[in-house]
């Protein structure tokens, strides 16, 4: 595969089978042990969502973990992964951030957005994210759906950093389901968004969100102003509401 053609004609890149079966075992059973962690301030950031019925809360998202988990960073972050954003980015990788985002049977879906308001603290204005799915994204699970763009443009978005629905009405939309073992990467200006998760399986998955070297390495000062604005549960302030405004975007956390 030209992987710089492919990347260039549409704004993502589905590698299938990046991941070998061993390797995906253990990308498993580090993340599900990661989910067991406690909420715990100053550390990892776990972040939650309503159940359908509104009397309790299901686990959302968990952020910040690789530095508490070296095995994990190592397998996922090898240096082929490093070589391809080089290719995709015309120089080296930094991290600017990673999360896992956890649809059990029942999560809500993801609004349709684009990554690139979101990430705009920093004065930077290009990302890439891989994913790394843990477990199958299914339509019924609520895979990723977008919208193939070639070049980089913002479009027009709603008060709360969404997509305008009228915009989005109009695109086009294809899902993009993806297998345990795949590596999805697309940019900061691909259209996406996901829906419910209606079927009986977990669909979880792990992003990694990285800029250019030339932006500079804002990955610690990304989670102190984000654990400012819209920090995890156990670090808020009674009586303080966090909308958390570019931090909470398109998401069903609350």
């Amino acid at each position: 595969m030209d992987i710089a053609n492919s990347w260039k004609k549409s704004g993502y890149l589905h590698l299938q089978g990046f991941f070998d079966e061993v390797e995906h075992d253990k990308i498993k059973t580090f993340a599900t042990k990661i989910t067991e962690w406690a909420d715990t301030p100053g550390k990892w950031m776990k972040y939650y969502e309503a159940t359908p019925a509104g009397d309790n809360k299901v686990l959302c998202r968990i952020e910040n973990f690789l530095p508490y988990h070296q095995p994990l960073y190592d397998l996922i972050l090898q240096a082929r992964v490093w070589d391809i954003l080089q290719t995709l980015m015309q120089e080296p990788a930094v991290l600017f951030k990673e999360k896992i985002n956890f649809k059990f049977p029942g999560g809500k879906g993801f609004a349709a957005h684009q990554d690139a308001p979101a990430f705009k603290s920093f004065a930077q204005d290009y990302h890439i994210t891989a994913l790394i799915p843990i477990d199958d994204f299914s339509i019924a699970s609520g895979c990723l759906e977008i919208v193939e763009q070639s070049h980089a443009s913002l479009l027009k978005t709603a008060e709360d950093g969404t997509i305008d629905a009228t915009v989005a009405d109009e695109l086009t939309w294809q899902p993009l389901p993806c297998k345990t073992g795949d590596l999805l990467l697309f940019d900061s200006y691909l259209p996406h968004r996901s829906g419910e998760n209606i079927s009986k399986n977990p669909r979880r998955g792990i992003y990694l969100t990285f800029n250019k070297q030339s932006a500079g390495d804002r990955r610690v000062d990304y989670y102190a102003l984000k654990r400012q604005h819209f920090p995890q549960d156990c670090e808020r302030e009674a009586g303080v509401n966090y909308e958390g405004g570019v931090f909470n975007v398109a998401n069903p956390i609350k």
